[in-house]
């Protein structure tokens, strides 16, 4: 049986304007049973608008996230609300 887990929120803190390659940033993917921080990276150039760099942090968000035991294995799928998407902009996932 594979276990939706349904990710209702993103938050994103600790932007990091020091980078060369990029900015980075914590991003806190919260679920229906828990919530998970990430350090996510932006490969944007530090002067690109916010609303590319937060499109880059999830991208990665997730990016980590599929590589964890439990989704790699297929027991759990990951669910981005709609919500979070439009609140980010985000048409391309």
């Amino acid at each position: 049986m594979v276990n939706d887990l349904r990710t209702p929120a993103l938050h994103i803190s600790g932007v990091d304007f020091r980078q060369v390659n990029g900015r980075t940033a914590l991003c806190l993917l919260s679920t229906d049973i828990g919530a998970v921080t990430l350090h996510c990276r932006s490969d944007f150039p530090a002067d690109a608008c916010e609303k590319q760099h937060q499109k880059a942090w999830l991208k990665d968000a997730l990016r980590q996230q599929r590589k964890m035991p439990e989704f790699r294995s297929g027991q759990s799928k990951l669910c981005v609300c709609p919500e979070v998407l439009i609140r980010l902009g985000v048409t391309d996932m």
